[in-house]
């Protein structure tokens, strides 16, 4: 066995991240000893950072206690984030802490092992042997799933699940998630109940059954059902995210705002302190969403892992707390690290337009204006476009600034976070009033698109009926609400006259795209479902 073993990781590539040379040599030499000689070695985040980024590993080893301003798990976290590690690496997080696996599994991207110290060959040896034959085993459904093959991915599970029983649980998890993302609840529920009845511990499951619910219209009963789950285990990240996505559904933003405090309470990373930030400021906490901004660029300072969004954000809240010169500071102590970032020179020059207007240089504020709106381009509808149209009113150009808060409404109107946070931009600069005919009648007016085009449908006018949702694409092409519209229009269509394969390949490019815009959403899982009706309707008719 021993022989097969080392045959097997010679062939694989390794690194170690510690910031003691004494424990890398000692890693690298156990390494070694198992067969794998190619192991290259990292003192820091951003040289294991670097390296990583130039070859494909397939065994990461990482010391938790790295250095001040980022661990091993933020360092995970800000890979996996990133998709910058293939499916393949196994990430081992190494502590000489045993209670730190408790709590840090709590967390949404997780380790593929735990290592307590001190090491021992062998022990890595089995980690890295299991993981291996668990790849081998789920190889033809992480291959589907890397083709964007969903529906066969969920083919293999079955499959796979009667070749591997050993490794069920794993399969399962992958199912449940994957008919999600297909939009096939009720079947995803299934297999969440299929894993509670092996094991009724398994927390992953219980809250895929509470996503099920969420996305079938049943908020009260996930609400329940998450509640249940932290009861019993309040370090459950995923719990709190879900909570806090159900609450500002609702329109809850202060309860999901206190759900994502929780979660950093729980993992205190530059990423949670992001999402807390966000929701603090939507709520109009601006004292709470400067201190998480603050903590994130703490949490990554002098880091390659470190984001421009988080000195804009906190410049921003300096803006908006009439804190003007200190707004300026931060942009100004950020562009060392953000310098060629393109998106971080725009949001820089917009936020500098209403500093220097608080500052009442508003040949300044006019000139940076000018330069974000030239770096902002034809960029799609986000906060960076609303914070451009917040500098074109600072700086005393309303015709400007109504311009782009129009045209980025018309192009996602149902986008529900940028409406909001363009009446709050409105209101924020002393424009309240223009709220009606802005905000308000930029979504009557891409409504009104939807309404036509739906009622020419009825009509029978199908081809008139694309053609207006068609014109309304090329001017918007990620307009969620036209391109629901362009979806349900083409199955109508067939659910009347029949299959067509060009229309089946259309409605599949448009919710792609939607899934992309807005994952997880429940409206594109109905539109998915409807997909599957269609299908079998027509292939029952033929």
């Amino acid at each position: 066995m021993a022989t097969i073993l080392n045959s097997r990781l010679a062939k694989l590539r390794a690194i170690v991240i510690d910031d003691m040379r004494s424990m890398r040599e000692n890693i690298r030499g156990q390494l070694g000893q198992l067969g794998i000689d190619q192991v290259d070695q990292a003192a820091t985040p951003d040289d294991a950072l670097k390296l990583i980024l130039s070859k494909r590993y397939d065994v990461i080893v990482c010391d938790y206690n790295l250095n001040k301003q980022t661990n091993g798990q933020q360092l995970l976290e800000y890979l996996r984030s990133q998709g910058i590690l293939p499916p393949t690496a196994m990430f081992f997080m190494v502590t000489a802490e045993s209670s730190y696996g408790s709590v840090a599994s709590a967390a949404e991207f997780q380790p593929d092992a735990y290592l307590v110290k001190p090491l021992t060959g062998g022990r890595i040896a089995d980690r890295i042997e299991r993981l291996l034959d668990k790849q081998q085993a789920l190889n033809p459904i992480t291959e589907r799933l890397r083709k964007k093959d969903k529906t066969g991915a969920v083919a293999e599970c079955e499959t796979v699940q009667k070749q591997h029983p050993k490794w069920i649980v794993d399969i399962l998890r992958i199912k449940g998630s994957t008919l999600l993302e297909l939009g096939q609840v009720e079947e995803a529920r299934a297999v969440y109940e299929q894993a509670l009845a092996m094991r009724h511990d398994l927390v992953w499951a219980q809250l895929g059954i509470a996503r099920c619910d969420q996305l079938s219209g049943k908020p009260a009963a996930a609400h329940a059902l998450i509640e249940q789950i932290l009861s019993k285990n309040t370090q459950f990240i995923a719990a709190y995210d879900l909570l806090a996505q159900l609450t500002e559904a609702e329109g809850k933003d202060q309860q999901a705002l206190d759900a994502l405090k929780k979660s950093y309470d729980v993992i205190p990373s530059a990423r949670r302190s992001r999402l807390v930030g966000d929701a603090a400021y939507r709520t109009g906490d601006l004292l709470q969403a400067r201190n998480a901004f603050a903590q994130a660029i703490s949490h990554t300072q002098g880091s390659l892992t470190a984001q421009a969004s988080d000195a804009l954000s906190l410049a921003q809240i300096h803006v908006d707390l009439h804190e003007a010169a200190k707004a300026l500071e931060v942009l100004n102590v950020a562009v060392s690290t953000h310098q060629d970032d393109p998106h971080f020179a725009a949001g820089q020059a917009a936020i500098a337009a209403q500093a220097f207007a608080q500052l009442n240089d508003l040949r300044s504020a006019q000139a940076a204006f000018e330069s974000a709106k030239a770096l902002n381009g034809d960029a799609r509808p986000d906060q960076q476009t609303l914070t451009l149209a917040k500098a074109a009113f600072a700086a005393g150009l309303l015709e400007e600034g109504v311009r782009i808060m129009s045209k980025a409404i018309k192009a996602d109107h149902e986008n529900v976070r940028l409406v909001t946070s363009a009446r709050k931009v409105l209101s924020d600069t002393g424009n309240a009033a223009l709220i009606q005919s802005v905000v308000e009648d930029a979504i009557s007016e891409s409504a009104l698109i939807v309404d036509q085009a739906t009622q020419l449908m009825r009509d029978g006018q199908f081809d008139a009926s694309l053609a207006k949702l068609e014109e309304a694409m090329n001017a918007t092409p990620e307009n969620t609400g036209i391109l629901l519209a362009a979806a349900q229009l083409h199955l109508l269509w067939m659910s009347q006259k029949g299959l067509d394969r060009d229309y089946v390949v259309r409605v599949n490019g448009y919710l792609a795209k939607l899934d992309t815009l807005m994952p997880n959403n429940e409206r594109v899982a109905k539109m998915y479902r409807f997909l599957r009706e269609t299908l079998v309707k027509a292939s029952r008719e033929v």
